[in-house]
């Protein structure tokens, strides 16, 4: 059994529900517990760029003179004014999700995990929340705690109250509620729920082995970054840019366009992924870059390199009529649980030279060829070529003994979203497929997709990134 990870539930209910005291029976139990609450005022305390956010918001009152943060300064200027609430949270939030992500990764012989946040509902439970315990307490006797606790005038504290979810919204598609009124005994809920969840999470450990040794891989343009897109430039996507990779748990991605400032802007907000590969223009940090991230909990990387789509590929240079240079970033990985070696390629075609398109297309084939040999393949990218065009052609030519597979073809459940990859920030267009994901020597795939999410009405990028769960032979 896998002792590294274990399944995350949430733990949730309003203000004075009595969250606390039951992750304290969780705990005696040995349960680990993640209390976001603590944690975001750890990272309030100790964080200095959250710091001069809230500064920034709340003024130099926010913290005293030695740096203490002046929780009751904040909460008189958040409990009539929700404009401020969400900007304190959209400070706090991300920070403690980052930290919780990066605890839950903790190795643990626990059946489970439990976060206790005060504002997970069902709704917006994250796709990493296996289970949601929702604490069930009448409104009266929650009010009774508060003014106990807070020590704030009954008003007040209806209003941090009523800031929060409903109890409704709270209890609707809770998987597990613990009753915890002054007439409910809860250390047998505890229990009974902890045997449960147990029994079930240990066998669900013991026998699915589903998931092990696949490969959930994404190729990426996340488009460079300039000035020329307005509403459409980085600062506003790479938020939004990061948060897709998350949510779809992707392990290997394959960039492009990326500049060295955007690939350190996904590193900060991937916790536990790194990153190789080299500036197209100087072989160095210079241009846009094919990166490829990777999840070091799952992966080592055994070899990494570049080689530039040209005659001469070792060494930076145009390739034929290439109107850019462009390159060619590959590793050779392991993963940790299985052993398994494989490759990964990663690329972006020029998008002009329709010579350069088709020679980078002969190539490729050579060099996983060279380097790879009879070993698996993935190869990522955007070739800036449609199915029928050359350079795919090529890739696939049943004739060819080193031809490469479409992972799309081979999908056992089929494809899910658009077939079409390009947007240019407005729209799906129409015969734009040119986004891929190509497999060779065994490598199955399981499910194929095209993310077309938005936020606001607006893309993240102006490509939809594809990703394939891949099986390693």
């Amino acid at each position: 059994m896998n002792k590294s990870l274990r399944p995350l539930l949430g733990i949730t209910g309003g203000m004075g529900s009595g969250k606390s005291i039951i992750c304290r029976i969780f705990s005696c139990l040995g349960i680990p517990i993640f209390e976001a609450d603590k944690v975001a005022h750890h990272l309030i305390e100790t964080n200095p760029a959250i710091q001069q956010k809230i500064i920034g918001i709340f003024g130099p009152k926010s913290f005293d003179p030695q740096g203490n943060y002046n929780r009751d300064h904040i909460r008189s200027q958040v409990k009539s004014n929700n404009d401020l609430l969400a900007a304190l949270n959209h400070i706090i939030h991300p920070a403690v999700r980052e930290a919780l992500q990066v605890w839950a990764q903790e190795p643990s012989a626990a059946p489970f995990k439990l976060y206790e946040a005060a504002l997970l509902t069902n709704k917006n439970k994250p796709s990493y929340i296996s289970k949601i315990i929702a604490v069930d307490c009448p409104l009266e006797e929650r009010m009774e705690r508060l003014q106990k606790r807070n020590q704030l005038t009954f008003e007040d504290n209806m209003k941090l109250v009523k800031n929060q979810p409903s109890q409704e919204q709270y209890l609707e598609g809770a998987d597990l509620i613990i009753k915890n009124g002054k007439n409910d005994r809860v250390w047998p809920q505890v229990a009974s729920i902890f045997k449960k969840l147990s029994i079930v999470l240990i066998t669900l450990a013991l026998f699915s082995q589903s998931s092990l040794g696949q490969i959930k891989a994404m190729t990426f343009n996340i488009r460079m970054d300039t000035k020329s897109d307005g509403i459409n430039q980085w600062a506003n996507r790479k938020d939004h840019c990061a948060e897709l990779v998350s949510y779809h748990q992707a392990d290997i991605i394959g960039m492009q366009e990326a500049f060295i400032h955007q690939i350190k802007d996904f590193a900060e907000r991937l916790p536990g992924f790194a990153w190789f590969g080299r500036g197209r223009d100087d072989g160095k940090e210079e241009g846009e870059f094919s990166p490829l991230f990777y999840n070091t909990k799952k992966f080592k990387v055994l070899e990494q390199k570049t080689f530039w789509l040209s005659d001469s590929c070792d060494k930076v240079g145009f390739g034929w009529d290439a109107a850019c240079r462009r390159v060619v970033t590959w590793g050779h990985f392991q993963d940790l649980k299985t052993k398994k070696k494989f490759y990964v390629f990663n690329t972006h075609f020029d998008h002009l030279g329709k010579v350069a398109r088709r020679e980078s297309a002969k190539l490729v084939l050579a060099k996983i060829k060279e380097i790879a040999q009879n070993s698996p393949v993935i190869l990522l990218g955007d070739f800036n070529a449609k199915p029928d065009d050359e350079p795919i052609q090529i890739l696939l030519d049943a004739k060819n003994p080193d031809r490469l597979t479409n992972s799309e073809s081979i999908s056992k459940l089929g494809h899910y979203g658009p077939k079409n990859t390009f947007n240019a920030f407005k729209e799906e267009r129409e015969n734009s497929q040119i986004d891929y994901i190509f497999v060779k020597n065994g490598v199955t795939c399981e499910q194929h997709a095209t993310h077309s999410e938005t936020w606001a009405n607006r893309f993240p990028t102006d490509h939809f990134p594809v990703s394939a769960t891949l099986r390693i032979p």
